[in-house]
């Protein structure tokens, strides 16, 4: 039965079973109305027999009362178009005795009698009472007969609305199961593979699951393995690739910030050297104050490789977002001016699931940020709300400032290692990326922007953790 294993083979093979099945339904119910046709021209048959007797009699009753040979002869004629129609009644199934069938003929029989006498005057009560006695019997007959074909054509219209009833209901049975095949067939592997692909993007299995079916599904299923294979190779030697750019990105920062302070504390030293003796005292403790503070800048530039270097491994607590934050500017209070107002939007009951010393770094970075962003008066407005991203739900932490801003062609590289928009010397670069490599390991998110009346508003979503010790608010 390999032929019935692809889908297209499975579709037209269920499709047909179905065309075949209405097939059949609609020349059964056109048989049925074939079967309900005959029925109606029966009735048609009975009603015309039963008529034109009743004629008959009506017009013998009106020879009786007025005595006028022309009515009797009208039924006479009546009568004779009821045997005729007789004749085509007895070749219908019904239930005909022989004396009941010979009661038409005998009945205009006694009328030609009748007429007979009344031509020449020798008609008698006998005649009379023979042809009231015929005709009541013959009339008993049609009434009869045109009830039972009523009857027959009753029960056909009810055995057609039965059928038709049965239909509808066929139709709909084998509409079911055609939709439960194509479900089975095709929407179900599909809906499978759709999981798998799921599963891939969120990082949980590598391959997509493909059952032995032999059909299309299962070929779709080995080429989607397949460009997730060639994906993962091509993967691998982008990130080797990206590795290597980074690497030298790196190295090269570190090279040319390093260099700076190495060559000013080497030029320091080597006029110490050569001029110790002849240097006045203040000259030389300036020099020598050099030297530390680019001693002091080397070594944060350390720290900070240092920081984004460190393990990966968080501690995570749920903690309160409005301590958090004044936490962050004590720590900051003799680099806060008092020229810049500063406003916060917090819930006290708001919370957020992070490792503290970490996020008090990312905060510290921000807001330093935001300070020197600032040359005279200005302000900067923290605001922190809970909401719903597709990294789910978390906490939003917004930090605006009023300085000059950022431009917009340099907006999406603040983030990178070593890129920095202030003085030489004033700034390493590092300080927005450990922040974002911080955000990052806390599976959020961290963007900035322009704001339309000046400055920048840099803003992070940080997600809940359901591993997070403490209470949540």
């Amino acid at each position: 039965m390999k032929a019935f294993r692809s889908l297209h083979s499975k579709i037209l093979f269920g499709y047909s079973a179905v065309g075949a099945l209405f097939v059949v339904l609609v020349v059964s119910a056109l048989v049925q109305f074939r079967l309900l046709k005959d029925e109606l021209a029966k009735q048609k048959e009975v009603t015309t027999f039963y008529d034109e007797l009743r004629n008959a009699r009506r017009l013998e009753k009106n020879f009786l009362l007025y005595e006028k040979v022309t009515d009797l002869e009208a039924a006479i004629v009546q009568g004779s178009a009821a045997l005729l129609a007789f004749d085509r009644v007895r070749s219908i199934p019904l239930a005909i005795s022989a004396d009941e069938a010979s009661s038409v003929g005998s009945y205009i029989n006694c009328l030609h009698d009748l007429l007979n006498g009344a031509q020449n005057e020798s008609m008698t009560q006998a005649l009379t009472d023979q042809a009231f006695q015929t005709g009541s019997k013959a009339l008993r007959l049609g009434e009869r007969l045109n009830q039972e074909a009523q009857e027959q054509v009753e029960a056909a219209l009810q055995r057609h609305d039965a059928y038709l009833v049965h239909t509808i209901w066929a139709s709909l049975a084998l509409g079911l199961i055609a939709g439960l095949l194509v479900t089975r067939s095709v929407v179900r592997p599909l809906r499978e593979i759709e999981t798998s692909l799921s599963k891939v993007a969120r990082g949980e299995v590598g391959r997509v699951d493909g059952k032995d079916t032999g059909d299309e599904v299962e070929s779709l299923a080995r080429s989607i393995n397949n460009t997730l294979r060639e994906l993962e190779t091509r993967q691998a030697s982008l990130a080797r690739s990206s590795r290597l750019v980074a690497l030298g990105t790196m190295l090269s920062g570190v090279a040319h910030e390093l260099n700076n302070p190495l060559s000013n504390i080497s030029s320091s030293c080597q006029i110490l050297q050569e001029e110790w003796s002849e240097l006045p005292e203040q000259q030389t403790r300036l020099l020598l104050g050099q030297i530390d503070d680019q001693v002091m800048r080397s070594q944060r530039i350390v720290s900070s490789l240092l920081d984004f270097a460190g393990s990966s491994t968080l501690h995570v607590v749920s903690r309160n977002v409005l301590e958090l934050v004044n936490e962050s500017l004590a720590l900051l209070r003799n680099a806060l001016p008092a020229r810049i107002s500063l406003s916060i939007d917090i819930d006290a009951q708001l919370s957020i699931d992070v490792d503290p010393p970490r996020f008090q770094q990312v905060l510290i970075n921000v807001i330093k940020n935001a300070v020197d962003a600032i040359p005279g008066d200005g302000r900067i407005a923290i605001r922190a709300w809970r909401e719903e991203f597709p990294e789910g739900h978390g906490i939003t932490l917004e930090i605006e400032d009023s300085g000059s801003g950022i431009p917009g062609d340099i907006l999406p590289r603040i983030f990178d290692p070593f890129f920095t928009t202030k003085q030489v010397g004033k700034g390493t670069g590092l300080g927005l990326f450990v922040t974002h490599e911080i955000v990052s390991l806390h599976g959020g998110i961290i963007s900035a922007e322009a704001v339309t009346t000046g400055g920048t508003r840099l803003w992070m979503h940080i997600p809940d953790n359901p591993n997070a010790e403490g209470e949540k608010a």
